[in-house]
């Protein structure tokens, strides 16, 4: 994608702990990952930076930044070479399916003291146990949340006037996707919203970046959801590619954008969660796909579940924030027993790798 920003989140809190449809960019054919293992402060976020920083100006890169602390990275895809570099750490754990072939373990551990640390084995082992209750705790709250969101997006479900928005889809498709491409196009997964220790944040420079933007506002989810998927559905018909990012605080499959590079068009639902805006964005009231009576009906509880949220969005942003200094913490026992000039020789040799498949690729 020309000149646009590519920007994701690994994954984020849901109600069932940590969430990521990351796995699978690793297991596309032809994508060979750097797993990178050991504790907090080991380097692993500086090592992708410098990964990210040699290739982002002459190559198409990617870069997956941790919910958690949004400062840091957890993977970066040098897409030309087929090489990712990924945090094999908890909570998104990954290992090999094809050791040395299509995966390979770094251990970033194999320079640290382990003497040093043992010295500080009480502190560590307390302050880690009191990171893992916060994060137990903020998954409470999303939990709470999830069922309140699911409840909102179910109560209206039936309320849509499918037909309206189904036309108001087509009618779109036909304007901007005018010309059907030789080949079915792909549909792939990338998280641009999380709950994070600055509350839910969209990967906003990444939409932004789009030349088109489609802002679609409601309160409510559904008509949103219906309306991505659907546009989703003929992009693809058309042999678009397609990126979709769902939001992780539905216990089901809720879109809450849709990317076509080549279009250079995104499609965001603008919602009481995330409030995305855009100076240059097409705003559509997504009320009007509501049965606008029946709603009234359920005014009452929808405003209760909306404020609730709110708190428990608030709860967990504050407990996140907890966590991360927590963390903070954490590395700093590993920080100051880490020999950073091992973690440098990963570094270059990874870039190397690198480096060697693009020639490869690109001869002179």
């Amino acid at each position: 994608m020309e000149k646009c920003v590519k920007q994701y989140y690994l994954g984020s809190m849901s109600q069932g702990g940590f969430k990521s449809d990351f796995y699978s960019e690793i297991a596309k054919d032809g994508v060979f990952t750097y797993i990178l293992k050991g504790g907090a402060g080991t380097g692993k976020s500086s090592l992708m930076k410098k990964v990210a920083k040699e290739f982002e100006k002459t190559c198409d890169v990617t870069k997956y930044f941790c919910s958690s602390d949004p400062n840091s990275l957890d993977a970066v895809f040098v897409r030309e070479a087929g090489v990712m570099v990924v945090d094999g750490t908890s909570p998104h754990t990954f290992d090999p399916d094809f050791p040395a072939v299509k995966q390979v373990i770094v251990n970033l551990g194999d320079h640290w003291d382990n003497e040093k640390l043992k010295e500080n084995t009480d502190k560590i082992i307390s302050v880690t146990k009191s990171h893992r209750k916060l994060m137990s705790r903020a998954k409470s709250y999303v939990s709470a949340m999830t069922k309140l969101f699911d409840d909102t997006y179910y109560s209206v479900s039936d309320d849509v006037l499918t037909e309206k928005l189904a036309l108001a889809v087509q009618r779109l498709s036909q304007k901007i996707m005018p010309k059907k491409q030789l080949n079915q196009g792909s549909v792939s997964l990338s998280l641009v919203g999380a709950v994070t220790p600055m509350g839910y944040k969209l990967q906003s420079e990444t939409l932004d970046s789009f030349d088109n933007i489609y802002s679609l506002e409601d309160d409510y989810f559904c008509a949103s959801d219906a309306f991505l998927k659907s546009v989703a559905e003929q992009a693809a018909k058309k042999g678009f590619d397609v990126v979709v990012s769902r939001c992780n605080l539905f216990s089901e499959s809720v879109y809450e954008a849709v990317m076509i590079p080549k279009l250079k068009t995104a499609f965001v639902a603008s919602t009481p969660l995330n409030l995305y805006y855009s100076e240059k964005a097409v705003k559509v009231n997504m009320q009007r796909f509501y049965d606008k009576d029946s709603l009234g009906l359920k005014k009452k509880r929808l405003k209760m579940n909306k404020s609730a949220c709110a708190k428990l969005l608030e709860e967990a942003t504050q407990t996140l924030a907890s966590a991360k200094s927590v963390h903070d913490e954490i590395e700093k026992y590993y920080i100051s027993a880490m020999d950073f000039s091992g973690v440098d020789s990963y570094s270059e040799k990874i870039i190397s790798d690198i480096g060697k498949k693009l020639s490869v690729k690109n001869p002179d």
